[in-house]
């Protein structure tokens, strides 16, 4: 049986000529006769004009939404949400309060998976400007002609205009793996931003950004322009990775099995000492993404209410394993000439074995002619008798 709707949720439809319209959409569950759940069914409504004065319950449930949608956000991007008992960690912390109370530009640097958009989120969901939108720009993976699009977009846009719904105003932009950005995408950013056109811009988005290697290289391996440097980099955020701060690993790695949790009817409460152990011993090349991406592969692997060791992903144990072997160690440095002699004379030696003694044959194994085989002959020592 069809139970009444549960769930009444605003969303926007995209329409095929690129607008956006909005729609109402009720979640109606169908039950079983055992009572259980055997899917969900959403009706697409249009959201009906009426005069001012009426029904109002459609702007009542947005504006619930909205303020949903906020307290969410100021939990899992507050200032708390950045857990740590590293100096490091604690130093950046301190960077985020700073950068919060003020609308400069920030610069977030990182590996892969340090956590870099979460910081700038919490800037931005903790400052003034925190009732206003977040909007992300992958300038990495976006494709190059959308992220022109993305660009053009953003150096078109009126940003002296005010949307109804504070929430649906931009009031953060963040240029993620900003390195990544043409030079002539980032000559036409600094030109927006110092133009009078820009003034709106100015006054009313903050913008942030982040890469994965210091923009100070970059800068000077001429992947960014000196001009583009200094709009981004009025404050500067460094994240280390997470095998540089071990202090956190428990404490992260109990969150992240906590978050987990959150959506499975049996819970695990921890980890076995064995698993402790191993997260210990590796060096977490993904950093924080690849520790949360493992212990969510060991709960779909679990049967109890703790992790052990058998349930952590294959690719895990492998990277332990060649972490143990380490790297194949590299030899002395050798004189060149007396290297390309042995390894001559070893190829001839095996080219006259393997011909027999034949030497038209062996210069044909070399890809050489037997007159230039018998001048390399001499020139190292080889007589017809060694042969």
């Amino acid at each position: 049986m069809t139970e009444n709707p549960r769930e009444l949720v605003r969303q926007f439809v995209h329409r095929k000529s690129g607008q956006t319209a909005p729609r109402m959409v009720p979640f109606l569950p169908r039950s079983t006769p055992t009572g259980q759940v055997d899917f969900v069914m959403g009706i697409v409504h249009r959201i009906p004009t009426k005069p001012a004065g009426t029904d109002t319950s459609i702007v009542t449930q947005v504006h619930a939404e909205l303020a949903a949608l906020r307290h969410e956000l100021r939990q899992r991007y507050g200032e708390d949400s950045i857990l740590t008992n590293s100096v490091s960690m604690k130093r950046v912390i301190d960077q985020v309060e700073a950068a919060r109370q003020s609308r400069a530009t920030v610069h977030i640097c990182g590996e892969k998976g340090t956590g870099k958009e979460h910081i700038a989120r919490t800037i931005h969901y903790t400052s003034d400007l925190g009732q206003q939108a977040f909007v992300p720009i992958q300038c990495r993976l976006m494709p190059p002609r959308e992220l022109h699009e993305a660009i053009r977009r953003l150096v078109e846009a009126d940003w002296g205009e005010r949307l109804p719904i504070a929430a649906l105003q931009p009031g953060c932009v963040f240029l993620d793996d900003v390195d990544s950005l043409p030079r002539d995408v980032q000559q036409r950013l600094v030109d927006f931003v110092a133009s009078a056109r820009g003034a709106d811009f100015r006054a009313n988005v903050r913008l942030l950004s982040s890469s994965r290697i210091g923009l100070e290289d970059a800068r000077t391996d001429e992947q960014i322009s000196d001009e583009f440097y200094y709009l981004l980099t009025s404050v500067q955020i460094e994240l280390l990775p997470l095998r540089h701060r071990m202090d956190d690993l428990k404490i992260l790695a109990q969150h992240f099995l906590e978050q987990r949790n959150h959506d499975r009817s049996k819970q695990v409460t921890g980890f076995s000492a064995e698993v402790w152990s191993q997260f210990e011993e590796y060096n977490w090349p993904g950093n924080l993404d690849e520790l949360d991406e493992v212990i969510y592969e060991a709960l779909c692997n679990s049967d109890g209410p703790v992790i052990r060791s058998d349930h952590l992903p294959f690719r895990l144990r492998t990277g332990l394993d060649a972490q143990r072997l380490g790297p194949i160690a590299d030899g002395p440095i050798e004189a060149l000439d007396p290297l390309l002699q042995r390894v001559e004379r070893e190829q001839i030696e095996r080219a006259l074995e393997q011909a027999k003694g034949n030497k038209t044959m062996a210069a044909r194994l070399l890809k050489i002619t037997r007159p230039s085989l018998y001048r390399r002959m001499e020139t190292l020592g080889l007589s017809d008798s060694e042969n």
